[in-house]
């Protein structure tokens, strides 16, 4: 089958590439169309990048550049199905332009569509929910809101690549770059920031914080020894994650996250989970055998946690070996993922074509 994604391919361990490996392996055909595509300029003009940060939309001449780029792909290629992962850019009338190809135009929304993050959704993305042939949404609070305005919609959860997110033998010289006591990975979030300031000052213990944005934290902040100032992928993680103690996985509030892509890939590289305890994580993992949850409302449970894990190496070990193979025997995978779109397909997207 030949399918068209749109989404951030080129970024290496992305969910954009990820999902275009996994169709690969599925044994599909794969073109691919950047969200950058014919907007460049707003990462290396000044002005641009201003622009786009405040008023969160780019200029009409280059978002039509960009969406006719898209289309003239979409008929030289003539794809069955046409995956937009996100679509800031995308309004109905683009959707609509992209059905008279003949493909079936899905979205896959790794963000809320409702977000309190104003950076996470646009109104042209909003204005095409009703458009598309079928929406995936990572968010089951957005499914009955999308319903409303679409009725083709189900919850598409997060995944983990295998090719990425597994256990990696380290070298002697990897072992002490790599290992610490607590690791976090993830973008700067003032709670985040918060929270992990007050479990540095009150467990000493050897901390790594990975992620964007960390430049944010004040020079003064006791978090600066522990801060790499970079994001982490592909290898660097798996090995960072199974080095690591202790993973922290941290929700996005503003996302109205019960989850994380974390759930998964921490356990997926051989690491022990310690995250948010919510009802969906409680139905991932069985509590204090699989992972280990605290409530994101009490920094003292945090705490409690950490000091608890980094004391029991037993038990430890015992999570980290009987987490992943809990999230194993599940189907928590993108290529899992892309096999249930491509069976919704089957049932609805045939007969649309």
């Amino acid at each position: 089958m030949k399918v068209l994604l749109y989404g951030e391919c080129e970024a290496l361990g992305s969910g954009a590439w990820c999902y275009a490996e996994a169709l690969l392996q599925l044994g599909h055909e794969v073109a691919t169309f950047s969200p950058e595509n014919h907007l460049q300029s707003y990462n290396t003009t000044r002005i641009l990048r201003l622009f786009r940060r405040t008023i969160h939309r780019v200029l009409r001449v280059h978002r039509l550049r960009h969406v006719q780029a898209l289309i003239d792909m979409a008929r030289e290629q003539r794809p069955e199905v046409v995956i937009i992962l996100k679509g800031l850019y995308l309004d109905f009338r683009d959707i609509r332009k992209l059905k008279t190809t003949g493909a079936w135009v899905v979205n896959i929304n790794h963000d809320d569509f409702f977000s309190h993050n104003r950076n996470n959704w646009s109104w042209l993305q909003r204005s095409a929910i009703p458009e598309y042939d079928y929406i995936f949404t990572t968010r089951e609070a957005n499914v009955q809101e999308i319903y409303r305005l679409n009725p083709h919609v189900e919850f598409f959860p997060f995944a983990y690549c295998p090719r990425i997110h597994r256990p990696v033998a380290l070298t002697k010289s990897e072992e002490s770059q790599w290992a610490s006591d607590v690791l976090f990975a993830g973008t700067w979030e003032k709670y985040r920031y918060r929270q992990l300031e007050e479990l540095v000052q009150r467990v000493p213990a050897r901390y790594s914080i990975w992620g964007s944005q960390w430049e944010k934290v004040s020079r003064g902040s006791p978090l600066q020894p522990f801060l790499r100032k970079r994001p982490i992928v592909m290898a660097e993680m798996a090995k960072a994650i199974g080095a690591a103690k202790i993973s922290l996985a941290f929700l996005r509030k503003e996302n109205r996250d019960d989850y994380t892509q974390r759930t998964f890939e921490i356990p997926a590289c051989g690491g022990v989970l310690l995250a948010e305890r919510t009802a969906r994580h409680l139905d991932f993992y069985q509590e204090g055998i699989e992972a280990e949850f605290f409530d994101a409302n009490s920094n003292d449970d945090l705490v409690s946690k950490v000091l608890f894990l980094l004391k029991n190496d037993g038990h430890r070990e015992k999570l980290r070996e009987a987490g992943r193979a809990s999230l194993l025997g599940q189907q928590h995978t993108y290529e899992d993922r892309v096999a249930r779109l491509i069976e919704v397909y089957s049932l609805r997207g045939r007969v649309h074509r």
